[in-house]
Order: structure tokens, then sequence, then C-alpha cells
């Protein structure tokens, strides 16, 4: 019974010892950071989902535990906007390593579109970028929830068969013969870091400045 209680208070104090205290004050860093912002909202968790990434295996809250995770939201069709922020990431992950940081996020992009990017379509996309890029697809609705708790924002512009533009927001349904006929999307292009608790910590506003961000990142992920 004694060994019992001793290896339960080890584990209390690595608990919190390991665990970043959500009261933490961090208005010294917030002050240093140069092209983000801290977002830890506790009233905005990430939901609860399951979806399946680019080599057909589910994504789902646990995949973004126990690593730091650069998330943004993308579509393949995206014409300047998401490879723009694709390759910008590349070039953040080269320079992470080329500066010998002790930390290198994963990063992931998921979907705004996934009635045309399916898992096979992001395959041969994100993966473009760098080959451990992971893009995700999946249920509609769910990527709108996630989409909504990262205070991101997206809408359909499609034309009638008056040529005419109209827009879809989000909650919106496709029309049967869209995805045939084609659309844009508007978006937002932030960039959300993901704490290693599976929780939103900062975002990176438009527009992004490479060396600003790998600062701000080693900055985050030495006093967290």
């Amino acid at each position: 019974m004694y060994t019992k209680v001793i290896a339960a208070v080890a584990v209390l104090v690595a608990i919190f010892f390991l665990v970043p205290d959500s009261s933490k004050d961090y208005t010294a860093l917030k002050k240093q950071l140069k092209s983000s912002f801290i977002i830890q909202e506790t009233h905005r968790e990430i939901p609860l989902f399951s979806l399946i990434d680019h080599n057909n295996k589910e994504f789902a809250n646990k995949h973004l535990e126990d690593n730091w995770t650069l998330l943004l939201f993308v579509y393949t069709n995206c014409p300047d906007v998401c490879p723009t922020e694709l390759m910008h990431m590349s070039l953040l992950k080269a320079n992470l390593l080329n500066n010998n940081s002790k930390v290198v996020p994963n990063i992931v992009a998921i979907t705004f579109d996934p009635a045309r990017d399916t898992p096979e379509v992001l395959k041969t996309y994100v993966p473009h970028f760098d080959k451990d890029f992971l893009g995700v697809s999946g249920d509609q609705t769910q990527i709108n929830s996630l989409v909504k708790s990262f205070n991101a924002y997206y809408e359909r512009v499609l034309k009638n068969k008056q040529g005419e533009e109209f827009v879809l927001q989000a909650e919106d349904p496709l029309p049967e013969d869209a995805v045939k006929k084609g659309y844009i999307i508007n978006h937002t292009a932030q960039i959300y870091l993901v704490a290693p608790n599976g929780k939103k910590f900062a975002e990176f506003p438009t527009p992004h400045n490479i060396n600003n961000m790998v600062g701000d990142i080693n900055l985050i992920i030495e006093n967290y």
C-alpha cells in the first residue's frame, strides 16, 4: 500500500510540473511577440472532432497533443493565398531547422472544402510543399465547427444561370451541381499555434513575416 501511495504522489508531482498552468501570466511574453498574439481561450475550446487525413487515417483531437502544431485552413482550388501560405510554412520549417530551434511544430492543413478536397486530392497537393505536412478532410459539419472555434471564416462564391455571382455562407448547403460548375472560397488566412495539451495558444494574423514568426515560436515554446 505504501509503495502505491508513493507512486501516486510521484505521478501527481510529475503532472504538476509537466502540465502548464492555464492561469500562468504571459504578460511579459506578450510584450516580446512581434508577429503573433496569445489566444488562450478557456471558453472557446477546440471541439471534439474526427476527420480523415490524406493517408486515409483518422485525425482527431488526440493528434493535436504531445507536440506543438501549426494549423491552417486551406482549399486546393485556391488561386493564390493558400499555396502562398503553404509555401510560407515550408520556408518557416526550413528556417526553424537551420536555426537549430528546440522544437519544430507539426504542420496541419485542414480544408474548408471537403466536397472537392478528398484525402486523395490532398495527398497530391499538401505534401508537394513538404513531405511531412499533413492535409485533413472529412465531414463538412465538423470542419465548420473547427473553423468557428478558431474564429476563422469562409464563404463560397458561385454563379447563377445568368452568370451573376452569389454568396453562400459556411452553413448554407451546396447546390447539387456546385462541384461540377465550380466556385471560389473567400476566407481568412490566419495560422494557429496549438500547444502540446491540444489547445489553442497563439495566432499569427496576416501578413506573415517568416523571420518574426520563427522568433515568436521559439519565444513561446521557451516560455510555455
